[in-house]
């Protein structure tokens, strides 16, 4: 496989662990809301547990991701790639998991930050 596409499917990986672990600890905070666990308070610590856990998975998966993207690749390219999977993968769970809308304004900034991440590797 070529150095690139490897720096990019492991900068990749980072970024969607990364937006994860945002998901699983929202997902930890609203179990009530989430699941419809009505304060039963086995099943919710339980489940908050979990997700922590998870929480701490997807972080260690971060790490390991950007560092092998790191050995294909140089820094900027890796953080670039690492930062648009994980603004995209954040907008697609919010709004097809939470019912989250995308205001034009936080497009406007995720567009910003991208453009502004391509002309910093040029």
């Amino acid at each position: 496989m070529d150095r690139r596409l490897k720096n990019a499917l492991y900068a990749a990986s980072a970024g969607v662990c990364g937006s994860s672990a945002g998901m699983f600890s929202k997902i930890g905070m609203s179990v009530n809301e989430f699941f419809g666990l009505n304060d039963q308070a086995l099943y919710t610590n339980l489940t908050r547990f979990v997700m922590l856990a998870m929480v701490m998975l997807a972080n260690i998966g971060v790490w390991l991701m950007y560092t092998r993207s790191l050995r294909f690749g140089s820094t900027l390219v890796s953080t670039g790639i690492g930062i648009a999977s994980n603004y995209i993968f954040t907008a697609l769970t919010g709004v097809l998991l939470f019912s989250e809308n995308c205001s034009i304004l936080w497009a406007c900034g995720t567009l910003s930050v991208m453009i502004g991440v391509i002309l910093m590797s040029i």
